[in-house]
């Protein structure tokens, strides 16, 4: 029978409950490095969440903004991977300022995200967690 080498998982709501990251879930991830298992966590959440992640919690690395990059902390150093080269990530940024204006403007009752600061690749429009 094959050995499980690697776990990916998502975060919210499947670490966490109602947004916290409880003592079993960080246990079980301590449990699952020590046996060997590279832990993937696969989010939306921002660059600044997945650095500490990566830094802090027992895993293999972290894959953020939907895909956009991928961090990696290992031997004391980050590595960060982007899925774009810095020139697309210029542009996008551009195309996703517009959107964002578009979006205020046309859709009641939503906000940027309170996270968006620490956002690199992508727009977090917020219509029911903070709001």
């Amino acid at each position: 029978m094959p050995k499980i080498k690697f776990l990916l998982t998502d975060i919210d709501d499947t670490l966490t409950d109602e947004g916290l990251l409880g003592p079993e879930a960080y246990a079980s991830m301590w449990a699952l490095h020590r046996a060997g298992v590279k832990v993937l966590p696969i989010t939306g959440r921002p660059a600044g969440w997945c650095e500490m992640i990566a830094r802090q919690w027992p895993v293999s690395g972290v894959v953020g903004e939907n895909g956009g990059f991928y961090f990696r902390y290992h031997n004391k150093k980050m590595h960060r991977h982007f899925f774009f080269d810095a020139k697309v990530q210029v542009e996008n940024r551009l195309k996703l300022d517009h959107i964002k204006e578009e979006i205020l403007k046309l859709v009641p009752g939503c906000a940027i995200a309170s996270d968006q600061f620490c956002r690199l690749m992508d727009l977090a429009i917020d219509f029911c967690e903070d709001v």
